[in-house]
């Protein structure tokens, strides 16, 4: 039950953090109105190849963070709560003690560089299978939008797992 919760939080924390500071997918243009979805097979397989290898990074990622939360002796509940205030007052006006307003930052930046360090590793990895990132963005965006790549690309995640 605890490695569950920790996860739950592990996910909020980089959740939030993306949302923060934009992420290597954050970059996208915004949705099409008209999303391609006449995909080779060989261009599916090569996506599903990275986004497999994409979740592994970001499970990983999410397991650091929380090391890093805890190392800086912060609480993941109440350093999630300081980033929404830094995002919706401003940094500097987050409502913390001295000492916490210290942690919260040493812990903040760490988490800055793993996070740069992690969009580095993504970008490697879906270049690696093929694509370029607005390619692999693309198809994430037929993906959620539309059944007939969605069921093939579960097909190939299927057969991934098997």
């Amino acid at each position: 039950m605890y490695q569950a919760s920790k996860s739950i939080k592990a996910t909020l924390v980089l959740v939030m953090f993306m949302f923060l500071t934009g992420g290597v997918f954050a970059q996208m243009a915004p949705p099409q109105t008209n999303v391609k979805t006449d995909y080779s097979d060989d261009e599916l397989k090569q996506f599903v190849q990275a986004a497999n290898k994409v979740m592994v990074i970001q499970e990983e990622g999410q397991v650091q963070m929380v090391n890093i939360i805890e190392e800086n002796d912060m609480n993941i509940d109440r350093f999630n709560e300081l980033i929404m205030e830094a995002q919706t007052q401003g940094p500097e006006n987050i409502t913390a003690t001295d000492e916490e307003k210290a942690a919260f930052n040493t812990t903040l930046n760490e988490v800055q560089m793993l996070q740069m360090k992690l969009q580095e590793d993504m970008v490697a990895i879906i270049t690696e299978e093929g694509l370029d990132i607005q390619q692999y963005q693309n198809i994430m965006q037929a993906y959620e939008t539309d059944a007939g790549v969605k069921e093939k690309v579960d097909a190939y995640f299927a057969e991934q797992e098997e």
